[in-house]
């Protein structure tokens, strides 16, 4: 029986820098930021100097910035920094890509911004009999949904350069999909390759459905799809 991932190292452990956000990251997806108060301007400038990543975590409660402490999940991904705008008043906009998933194992609050201890998250081994058709057919729903979203809202259908790869697949579909943000939390979470893509088939399937019925209706376009995919091609 073929799986992947067969190498069973212990996870790496590392301190970084944590960026609350009414947001999820996913590994390999792109996500543009606006960084406006002090204290995430002084984080960014120094993973910029260390060229180092920060950690991106979901907020439960509490606000992401010019508030008070934000209460965030335990589970995030980190961010490497691929591109800063800097603006005349010290604000930025900057791109990041997703990279790993981490645990926090601790937090400290003796910098003006949030550090943690993390532990790197990894998917279990996965058996390619079940992960590989699974993959398959998300990738032919996500051409789909994609190819729809599209057309629904006006713009030109392209070809698509999605992930071959299964675990890579799974992050993109999760990025692209009309989801919550617990919802995304959940698949961000979960370490299990074949039961993220079983969860985004159903989706996929119900969200195609909706797009035809959408198209026959000439409803509104839902651009969202559109959009982030196309904030996914840029970086990929």
């Amino acid at each position: 029986m073929e799986r992947f991932q067969t190498a069973q190292t212990p996870p790496p452990v590392a301190e970084i820098p944590l960026f609350p956000l009414d947001a999820v990251l996913f590994p390999h997806m792109p996500l543009p930021l606006h960084i406006f108060e002090e204290r995430y301007r002084e984080m960014v400038n120094r993973c910029l100097q260390e060229n180092r990543p920060f950690g991106v975590v979901l907020i439960t409660s509490g606000v992401a910035e010019g508030g008070g402490p934000a209460t965030t999940r335990a589970v995030g991904c980190t961010a490497r920094i691929s591109h800063v705008e800097r603006l005349h008043d010290g604000r930025m906009n900057i791109l990041v890509v997703g990279g790993e998933r981490f645990r926090i194992l601790r937090t400290d609050e003796s910098l003006p911004y949030r550090t943690g201890l993390t532990q790197s998250l990894r998917d279990a081994p996965s058996d390619a009999a079940l992960v590989v058709p699974l993959a398959d057919e998300v990738h032919k729903l996500l051409r789909d949904f994609l190819t729809r979203s599209l057309a629904l809202a006006g713009q030109p259908i392209e070809t698509f350069d999605l992930p071959d790869e299964p675990e890579q697949l799974s992050f993109a579909a999760a990025c692209m999909l009309p989801l919550d943000n617990d919802e995304k939390q959940a698949l961000l979470e979960n370490t299990d390759t074949a039961a993220r893509l079983a969860a985004e088939k159903e989706v996929l399937r119900r969200e195609v459905i909706k797009l035809h019925r959408a198209a026959a209706a000439q409803a509104p376009p839902r651009p969202v799809a559109a959009d982030a995919y196309a904030a996914f091609r840029c970086e990929n």
